[in-house]
């Protein structure tokens, strides 16, 4: 079954939210700029205090009371003015009436807030309803501090659980003679208008009393907008690793703040810390927890982040804690590496291959290429460093000079054992911090003669990112072209602070590509194509062209021995903007569309903006085709839709929620060749497998590295047409690395080299062949 298809997500109910989408779409056609919409958390000076107690109970002064009563508006005595709240199934929003759950212990309590509380859970041998219920109240969105207060006097047959919106608030609090109740609490932040405290997870769990008041200062902090695996998921991989999606106000996390202090993972029950490494992406906008090995299976851990966590401008974060069960894990079958330790070492390694000398090439995000001789056993010698990229660099004053990330290398077809020709992508070097790379400054180069110490560019003025979104790899494809990953500029396709406000380029996140018979005999092809440049890829003698677009992030690619490209791409953290279809629309939609050729001039879908779109991308792997669209917006192609669209009320695949209904997917989105690699994988490096190792068990399946969630290699089965399977992880020795970035095969051997960039290594992977 096509992986597409299997891509689903909650739809939620169509409210206010989806008729303002509609009518976003109406002025975008008309040519209103529409104003932006309120902040989800917007200042809010609503606060209560509520009592859960029996209906002939009289609340604790200041608050109002609560007995029961289904959802809805409250007019009864003691329970306030102008308010709704009470009581919804645990599975959806039906009112639920739980009056006779509600209990008073008297004298047993002398705490009268204490003393009364409600059934959330009623078990089976206790008088009224047994139905579970989650417990709802109206609230302007905003972000509110709320505590909450489990317990009773009399009785300790409970393992209470509170899970308030999408945090975890109690955990399983068995109580004792000694603590026979439990307050905490927690930040949480509305944004649908109902603030929800479940009892999901507990048993019998009893709640005494809640109160909400506003967070001061919220919209000045930034915060967890949502974590994978999410609050109470279960059956959660346990070689996986813990991605916090940020919603920021500023710039991205910084990472010297993230610390095993101010983000943890320890199991629930027993406060276990689990040892892990803690990290942003190169966008600075989410945070990562990998444990450094796995975790235990069937078994419930809690994920935190304090306030010690801070963005680079000094702001700090507003505290989260969710919780998880892990599964039973998956086996192995007769695929199994052992991991071997390597002498290639305290370098920032990104890209590696195998060269025609048959010694391994590594790159690093600082511009040295270092050479390795490799053993019989796949070990690797010492290191020849050739530094040509960063002494090119300092003599030509390049920005940054002398670090250089080279991100790509390919061998040219035409290269020998003794005379190599390494192809490879330059750029200025993103070190972290405030984001401020200059644009037009990634180039494509060659290296060439002795020690390849002759460095001739190429390619200048490519696009670049402010942060870490630049030219990535390279490919050499059976029609002897070059293939490039060209990253884009912001999040979801319309500029946004976080990436510095930077729009897409022309030549922005596509697949490019190169035909070096076009290319000058002497000199570098400028192709800047905004003033002063005024490159065109679409003019026939043009040596750099656009083969794919709407590729967001695309580090890696590979031609699949069946003669398809396939390329892992980093979909957008949630917070992005995408752009509006502007009308009329501009007149290079008639020559600036790469499927014009085949479709004629573009006449739609349109689209409204989406402002800070709350939903992260799941990232990708494309079986990317001649002149097809993947997904990515770029109004300088006249590409406006991202990813599927919301073409109907039902569950489209890779569907943008935010949408109307009936947004239609871009006419030339290629939907057959996407599929899906996990959210927050930050899918980067690939290789087809090519060895009969394993009686060919692995052969032909590409092996996609992780950076992100999970942290490991999956794998994907690739059948006679070129489609991909579901992706398999789990594989011996393919997990448990430190942010690994890159892998190539040593096809002889059938051993695998991953690059590690959190553990500055190049660790080897040698099958491990039964006797």
């Amino acid at each position: 079954m096509h992986l597409a298809h299997l891509r689903r997500r909650p739809r939620p109910l169509r409210t206010t939210a989806s008729r303002t989408a509609g009518l976003l779409l109406v002025l975008s056609l008309l040519g209103i700029a529409p104003m932006a919409p309120t902040p989800a958390r917007a200042a809010t000076a609503f606060s209560a205090k509520v009592d859960f107690a029996t209906a002939a109970t009289v609340p604790v002064d200041g608050h109002v009371l609560d007995y029961g009563q289904p959802y809805g508006a409250r007019t009864g005595t003691n329970q306030g003015t102008g308010l709704t709240y009470g009581w919804v199934g645990l599975a959806d929003a039906t009112p639920l009436d739980l009056t006779g759950n509600g209990r008073d212990r008297g004298a047993a309590e002398p705490d009268r807030l204490l003393a009364t509380f409600m059934h959330m859970q009623l078990p089976a041998s206790s008088t009224g309803v047994k139905t579970p219920g989650r417990w709802e109240m109206a609230v302007p969105a905003g972000t509110y501090s709320v505590t909450v207060a489990v317990g009773d006097a009399t009785s300790l047959d409970s393992a209470h659980t509170i899970q308030i919106e999408n945090q975890n608030a109690v955990d399983g609090f068995v109580p004792t003679s000694a603590e026979r109740y439990r307050t905490r609490t927690s930040q949480v932040t509305v944004t649908d208008g109902r603030l929800t405290v479940s009892p999901l997870g507990g048993s019998n769990t009893k709640i005494a009393y809640l109160t909400v008041t506003p967070l001061a200062d919220a919209s000045a902090h930034p915060e967890i907008r949502t974590v994978t695996p999410a609050n109470t998921a279960t059956g959660v991989t346990p070689t996986g690793s813990v991605v916090a999606d940020l919603r920021l106000v500023g710039p991205g996390v910084d990472a010297a703040t993230l610390t095993t202090s101010t983000v943890t993972l320890t199991e629930s029950a027993t406060g276990t810390a689990v040892p892990a490494h803690v990290v942003t992406s190169g966008g600075g906008d989410v945070v990562n927890l990998s444990p450094t090995t796995g975790l235990k299976a069937n078994t419930r851990y809690r994920f935190t982040v304090t306030d010690g966590v801070r963005d680079l401008d000094g702001r700090t974060f507003i505290p989260w804690r969710s919780v998880f069960t892990t599964g039973a894990g998956a086996g192995t079958g007769t695929v199994a590496f052992d991991k071997v330790a390597t002498a290639a070492t305290g370098k920032s390694f990104a890209s590696v291959l195998k060269g025609p000398d048959g010694k391994l090439y590594a790159s690093t995000l600082d511009g040295y290429i270092m050479r390795y001789a490799i053993a019989a056993d796949g070990t690797l010698g010492a290191a020849e460093t050739i530094s040509t990229v960063r002494a090119d660099a300092t003599a030509r004053g390049l920005p940054g000079a002398p670090a250089r990330s080279v991100l790509g290398m390919a061998f040219d077809p035409a290269s020998t054992p003794t005379s190599p020709i390494l192809w490879i992508t330059s750029n200025t070097m993103y070190a972290g911090g405030t984001p401020n790379e200059p644009d037009w400054s990634s180039s494509i180069a060659k290296l060439s003669g002795p020690n390849l110490a002759t460095y001739t560019e190429v390619i200048s003025h490519l696009p670049r990112s402010v942060k870490d979104h630049e030219t990535n790899s390279l490919a050499f494809g059976p029609d002897g072209a070059l293939y490039v990953t060209q990253g884009a500029l912001n999040g979801m396709g319309a500029a946004d602070p976080v990436w510095g406000n930077r729009p897409e380029h022309l030549l922005s996140a596509a697949v490019l590509r190169l035909d070096p018979a076009k290319l000058p005999a002497s000199g570098a092809v400028d192709v800047r194509t905004e003033s002063p440049g005024t490159y065109d890829p679409f003019a026939a003698d043009a040596s750099l062209t656009l083969y794919a677009t709407g590729i967001r992030n695309a580090f890696d690619l590979v031609w699949h021995s069946n003669g398809h490209l396939y390329t892992p791409t980093n979909g957008s953290a949630a917070g992005g903007n995408t752009p509006a279809t502007p009308s009329p629309l501009p007149a290079a939609c008639t020559g600036h569309r790469i499927d014009a050729a085949t479709a004629g001039p573009y006449t739609g879908p349109a689209v409204p903006a989406l402002t800070s779109n709350p939903v992260a991308e799941t990232d990708y792997v494309f079986d990317v085709k001649k002149n097809r669209y993947y997904g990515h917006p770029n109004p300088a192609r006249c590409e406006w839709v991202l990813a599927g669209g919301n073409p109907t009320s039902g569950t489209n695949p890779f569907e943008v929620t935010g949408y109307p209904v009936g947004t239609l997917p871009d006419r030339n989105l290629d939907l057959a060749g996407m599929y899906d690699a996990g959210p927050h994988a930050s899918a980067n490096g690939v290789v087809e497998y090519r060895s009969d190792t394993f009686g060919g068990a692995l052969k032909g399946r590409l092996l996609v590295v992780r950076y992100s969630s999970g942290q490991d290699i999956e794998t994907f089965g690739v059948d006679a047409q070129g489609r991909l399977s579901a992706p398999t992880v789990g594989t011996t020795g393919f997990t448990g690395f430190q942010q690994p970035l890159d892998v190539t095969e040593d096809t002889a051997k059938g051993t695998l080299y991953v690059t590690e960039l959190g553990a500055s290594r190049i660790t080897l992977l040698r099958p491990r062949v039964s006797s």
